[in-house]
């Protein structure tokens, strides 16, 4: 009898150890995983905690600055602002909760899963100088890419409709364009014209994804796909136009000074590596991030760019590294445990 309780009792500890290994590697394993898939996975829960007070966050505004989603405990998922002063480094913490999010001109756009809904629901908020909800509304989906127009006059944001990566073959995005005064969408990318070589180019399974807007805001780009071909399309807000300027082009960022874009590139091994393209000439440049990337990259200058990686530094997770725009370097850390950068000059 004692024999047969001996072996219970060591079969109850294998059974906890084992559950002790699985939840151990689970904590591993999720910042390990696909960004998009970590994004979700990674939901902020809870009531927000304590923020920085007004004067503080104005103090951190009347200079160069980045805002951020933090990915350390226990703020994760606010916006967090971070002074680009490091010789006097400041940060302010706000209450807003976002998986995405976008600044420009005193207004600000933050994408968030709703978890409090059995639908797939993103709650879209629109904010100001202040980081205060201005309009909220939901969009059925996950959330993804989001850019503020530099005049603050536009949002634009992508949610997956169906599927949650964009190495998911049967994903269908949608992206919205907003004016941010009303808070009304103004249009679905889908329901543009979009023309190819001088002909006007149609089918029925087009996807679009990552806006990004030029400084007069009529004017932006973004990346469709047909099929298994991705394209970089110039669009024109105003006349509901885009045009297909080159193949293999994804989530595109245009320079502060426009005249470059960057961008993640699809490798015949399935892998996205960070590149530049100037637009003048069309000539690409590698950049020295060689790991892959997916990701909607920010400009900290026109020199830097800033993206999201995995930083392998203990324990591994999410931080926004910083890379030269000219191909040459190294990736570095640059605010850790973060992600979506935002620059505001």
């Amino acid at each position: 009898m004692n024999s047969s309780n001996s072996r219970h009792k060591a079969f109850v500890w294998i059974v906890i150890g084992c559950i002790a290994l699985a939840v151990g590697y689970l904590s591993w394993a999720i910042p390990h995983a696909d960004t998009n898939l970590n994004r979700i996975q990674s939901l902020p829960l809870g009531t927000p905690l304590a923020t920085t007070p007004l004067d503080e966050l104005k103090a951190i505004q009347g200079q160069p600055y980045l805002i951020v989603i933090n990915r350390e405990t226990p703020y994760i998922g606010q916006v967090k602002l971070v002074g680009l002063d490091f010789a006097s480094p400041q940060t302010a913490q706000t209450s807003l909760l976002c998986d995405r999010v976008h600044y420009a001109a005193g207004t600000g756009i933050c994408l968030l899963r709703d978890i409090t809904s059995s639908d797939l629901l993103v709650q879209v908020t629109l904010f100001g100088s202040d980081f205060k909800p201005r309009h909220t509304f939901t969009i059925e989906g996950y959330p993804s890419r989001t850019r503020i127009s530099p005049d603050g006059r536009y949002a634009a944001f992508t949610v997956f409709v169906t599927g949650h990566s964009y190495n998911d073959a049967n994903m269908s995005t949608a992206t919205i364009l907003v004016d941010t005064t009303t808070g009304k969408s103004l249009a679905n990318l889908e329901e543009f014209q979009t023309w190819k070589e001088g002909s006007q180019f149609q089918a029925p399974g087009f996807n679009f994804w990552g806006v990004t807007f030029a400084q007069d805001s009529n004017l932006f780009y973004a990346t469709l796909r047909n099929g298994d071909t991705t394209y970089l399309v110039q669009g024109d807000a105003s006349a509901r136009k885009l045009t297909v300027l080159r193949e293999n082009v994804e989530c595109p960022s245009l320079s502060p000074d426009g005249t470059r874009i960057a961008f993640k590139k699809r490798t015949p091994q399935g892998l996205w590596h960070l590149t530049v393209l100037d637009l003048a000439t069309m000539q690409e440049t590698p950049l020295a991030e060689k790991e892959s990337v997916d990701d909607q990259v920010e400009w900290l200058d026109n020199n830097h760019i800033l993206y999201e990686q995995i930083d392998p530094a203990p324990p591994p997770w999410l931080s926004i590294m910083i890379v030269p725009a000219d191909g040459s370097g190294k990736p570095e850390v640059f605010v850790s445990n973060a992600v979506s950068p935002v620059t505001v000059p």
